[in-house]
C-alpha cells in the first residue's frame, strides 16, 4: 500500500494519467460525492441498525422511509428547478464537470486496444449521474434498462451492461467507438420500481409522501417501502427475493470488472463501510495487475483506509495536506489536467 499527499496536484495527475492510459477504467462512488445537496447516509444507516439490533423494526422502517423521501423531495428540483448557487445546483455541476472530463479522457484515449468505456459503480440512490449525463450530448450512459422498441416499462436487464457503442462513416463505413459509461447502482435507485416482486422497471420517483400520522401506522410505512426498489445496507429484512437477486448480480458485475487484466478503480466519497464491497475489493487485490486508487476526504479518513487495506500493495491512498480536504472540486481539478499538456495547464 502506498500513501500520497496531494501537495503537487500536477504531479499526481500525471501519475493517474499513466494508470488510465493502460487500464480498464472503473469508479466507485459513495454518499460523500452527493454533498452538499444530500447529507451523508452513514449516520442514518447506523441509526437504522441500532433500531434493528434492539428489535425495533417499525422504527427502523420509519427511519428508512424518511431518508428515502428526503432524497425524492430533493430530486424534485432537478434538472432545472433549483436556485442558481444552491446546494443542488452545486452538486449537479460537480457531477457534470466530472462526466465531461471522463467523456474527454475516453474520447482522447490513445490505447486502441482498450474500450472507450468506463464503469461507474455507486451505492447512491440519487439521480445526479443520470441528470448530469443527459446534459452531455456526446456521452452514452447505460443504466442497465432495456429500451428496445416495443418493450414497455423499460425493464431492468443487467446483462446489457458493457455493450459498446460504435458510429459508422457514411461512405467508407469506418467505425469509431463512442465514449460510454456504465452506471451500476448497486443499492438501487429512487427511480426504480418493483413490479409485484417479478421485475424492476424504470419510472419517476415517488412524489406522494406519507404524513406524520401515516408514518405512525407501521403497515402504511411497510406498504410505502414496498413500492421502492432500493436496497438498504445491512437491512436484509427489507429485501425481496427479486431485490436480493439483483443486488448480488450487481455485486458480481463489480467483482468481474475488478478481476479483469489491468483493472483500475478510483474510489471517491466511499468509506468502504459496506462489508460486501470491501470484501470483494480486497479479494480483487489478489489480481496482480489491478490497481485501486482511493481519494480520502481527510487525513483521518486516510488513516481508516490504511487500516482496511494495509495488507494490499496495489492500493494507493491519496490524502489531503494537513487541514485540507479532497472534495469533488479537488477531484475534478485532477481529472481536468489528465490528457492535457503542461503548457495547456499553465495557459
Amino acid at each position: 500500500m502506498e500513501i500520497l499527499e496531494l501537495n503537487d496536484p500536477e504531479k499526481v495527475a500525471r501519475l493517474l494519467e499513466r494508470y488510465i492510459q493502460s487500464a480498464h477504467l472503473n469508479f466507485l462512488f459513495g454518499s460523500g460525492a452527493s454533498m452538499p445537496a444530500i447529507d451523508l447516509a452513514g449516520t442514518v444507516e447506523q441509526e437504522i441498525d441500532q433500531h434493528l439490533a434492539a428489535s425495533e423494526h417499525d422504527e427502523a422502517n420509519k427511519k428508512a422511509l424518511t431518508f428515502i423521501e428526503e432524497l425524492e423531495y430533493q430530486h424534485g428540483f432537478l434538472p432545472a428547478g433549483y436556485t442558481e448557487g444552491d446546494d443542488t445546483e452545486i452538486t449537479l455541476q460537480n457531477y457534470l464537470h466530472f462526466l465531461s472530463s471522463i467523456d474527454r479522457i475516453l474520447f482522447e484515449r490513445k490505447n486502441i486496444l482498450l474500450p472507450r468505456q468506463a464503469n461507474v459503480f455507486t451505492t447512491n440512490y440519487d439521480e445526479f449521474f443520470e441528470v448530469a449525463a443527459s446534459l452531455i450530448p456526446s456521452l452514452v450512459l447505460n443504466d442497465g434498462f432495456n429500451r428496445r422498441i416495443g418493450n414497455s416499462g423499460f425493464e431492468y436487464a443487467p446483462e446489457l451492461f458493457f455493450d459498446r457503442v460504435y458510429r459508422s462513416g457514411t461512405v467508407y463505413q469506418h467505425q469509431s467507438e463512442i465514449p460510454s459509461v456504465n452506471l451500476v447502482k448497486v443499492h438501487g435507485s429512487i427511480s426504480w420500481k418493483r413490479q409485484d416482486d417479478e421485475k424492476i422497471t424504470l419510472g419517476e420517483q415517488e412524489t406522494v409522501q406519507l404524513t406524520g400520522v401515516q408514518k405512525d401506522n407501521p403497515q402504511d410505512v411497510r406498504d410505502a417501502l414496498a413500492k421502492r426498489a432500493v436496497i438498504l445496507p445491512n437491512m436484509r429484512k427489507f429485501e425481496s427475493t427479486l431485490l436480493d437477486r439483483v443486488y448480488f448480480d450487481l455485486l458480481r458485475l463489480y467483482s468481474n470488472a475488478m478481476e479483469m487484466e489491468n483493472a483500475l478503480l478510483f474510489a471517491f466519497g466511499f468509506s468502504f463501510a459496506d462489508e460486501h464491497i470491501l470484501d470483494i475489493t480486497r479479494r480483487a487485490m489478489r489480481n496482480p495487475t489491478a490497481k485501486v486508487v482511493i481519494f480520502a476526504y481527510s487525513q483521518n479518513g486516510a488513516a481508516d483506509f490504511e487500516k482496511k487495506f494495509s495488507a494490499h500493495r496495489n492500493v494507493l491512498i491519496i490524502k489531503p495536506e494537513e487541514g485540507q480536504h479532497i472534495g469533488f472540486p479537488e477531484l475534478n481539478s485532477l481529472f481536468d489536467t489528465i490528457g492535457v499538456t503542461p503548457e495547456e495547464i499553465h495557459d
